[in-house]
């Protein structure tokens, strides 16, 4: 070869390698861009990764781990994952279906003979949540409970649903079940003679070298965390620390971003189920849930996700094998952002449309509606919500708490400047007849009585 040629291949070899890294940079800004927008808004504060054809095309942490404290969140600190401990529960159970220990389409009964319609709920209906088993959510024992430190035993765990009738014929319809993905954590004890941790250590873990992915809080010794249900410059309200026996295989893992990012190479190279598994578990059943993942679409794209939501915590995890993308989220904050921020990046790296986040904008309404909302909203018979009227605004009132100006974002929607708290006035036949308020994971209703 000619020193000409050897010039000419060198120079376009360098244009190649410049052309990659000015496109990496270019996709690097526009996250920093995206997740500090987020930021301002106090809608993100956590850690991303985003890895993309082998490497890992970016990464950067937002705010603080403590706020008390002053300490930065780092991409080494641990985080509560919540409902993406589905995904490590299914895969769990298709590696006891690979060796034989159970079968997807077993009735339950074969584990837990006792439970209820048992002959006719299947491993699948949990792993889809087409099980129709009733959701503890809906128990406000469980709620109660759901911030106690005591140790639950696996029965007491079932006994918050096992007495309710079904929701619905199982294999009909879909329904989020926290309850069914329980159920799956029992059966896989009855049928290892391990525990729920030990299973996922010894099948999971251990291979995939995830050594800082923990089940409960109180395990987790270095780069604690704290969450919170809304934390800015001025104001932080500490969320408290949820029990991992109630929650789980249906939501008790914490995890970094380097050990979610080892399972998805796990995943994608077939080293802990098989292709034709991994097939089978990113395949939409009802309601566009597979085993264990959501199957979504982006643009023109399929996209594998799954996500977790509970007081103080939020994590956002997608991927699309064929094009080699892995995006995670975790975020120690109550944020119903996440997954909106997530979509966005992954139209940032696969060059579509994207946009930035709009804060809340005060409109003006007239007088004579802001006092059709006026008067005494019954949560419960120990909460009642009062919305004054005073000087041509609007005020909210818990019980004899503190009053809230509200601003409307639309006529019959309101928003507090600084708090995380949104409220919508219902009107059935030109009468305003209640009111819905969300703030974090939290959901009110309450009726109108004067």
């Amino acid at each position: 070869m000619r020193i000409t040629d050897k010039i000419r291949i060198g120079i376009l070899l360098s244009c190649i390698i410049f052309s990659q890294i000015s496109v990496a940079q270019n996709y690097n800004a526009k996250i920093d861009s995206l997740l500090n927008a987020y930021s301002v808004l106090n809608k993100f504060n956590g850690t991303a990764l985003v890895f993309q054809k082998g490497k890992i095309l970016y990464k950067k942490s937002y705010g603080y781990s403590d706020k008390n404290n002053n300490q930065l969140v780092s991409s080494k600190n641990i985080f509560h994952i919540g409902s993406l401990t589905k995904t490590f529960t299914a895969i769990l159970v298709l590696k006891l279906a690979e060796q034989k220990l159970i079968a997807l389409d077993d009735p339950i009964y074969k584990f837990l003979p006792d439970f209820p319609n048992g002959n006719r709920i299947t491993i699948r209906h949990l792993l889809t949540h087409t099980s129709g088993v009733y959701e503890p959510f809906r128990n406000p024992v469980f709620i109660e409970n759901l911030s106690s430190l005591k140790k639950y035993s696996n029965t007491e765990k079932v006994n918050y649903f096992i007495n309710e009738p079904l929701d619905f014929e199982p294999g009909s319809k879909f329904s989020y079940s926290n309850s069914g993905y329980v159920l799956l954590g029992v059966i896989i004890e009855k049928i290892t003679g391990k525990s729920y941790e030990e299973c996922l250590n010894y099948y999971l873990f251990s291979s995939l070298k995830m050594s800082n992915t923990e089940f409960g809080y109180s395990h987790v010794k270095k780069y604690r965390t704290v969450g919170y249900g809304y934390l800015s410059n001025t104001k932080q309200i500490e969320a408290p620390i949820w029990n991992p026996d109630l929650l789980f295989s249906a939501g008790a893992l914490y995890s970094n971003t380097a050990d979610l990012l080892s399972f998805y190479k796990g995943v994608k190279s077939f080293s802990i189920i098989s292709r034709a598994n991994l097939a089978e578990a990113t395949t939409q059943y009802l309601g566009g849930y597979g085993l264990g993942f959501y199957i979504d679409s982006i643009g023109t794209d399929a996209v594998v996700n799954h996500g977790g939501n509970i007081e103080g915590f939020t994590s956002y995890f997608a991927m699309n094998t064929e094009r080699d993308i892995c995006i995670i989220l975790l975020n120690n904050i109550t944020s119903a952002s996440l997954e909106r921020i997530g979509n966005s990046i992954y139209k940032i790296v696969t060059n579509q449309r994207y946009s930035l986040p709009k804060p809340k904008q005060e409109i003006k309404i007239s007088n004579d509606l802001l006092m059709s909302y006026a008067g005494k909203y019954e949560i419960s018979s120990n909460n009642v919500v009062n919305i004054l009227y005073e000087n041509n605004k609007l005020f909210l009132q818990e019980n004899d708490g503190n009053k809230f100006e509200l601003m409307a974002e639309k006529e019959n929607s309101f928003f507090i400047k600084g708090e995380d708290i949104e409220i919508e006035f219902i009107t059935v036949k030109g009468n305003v007849s209640s009111v819905k308020i969300k703030q974090g994971l939290l959901r009110k209703v309450g009726d109108k009585t004067k």
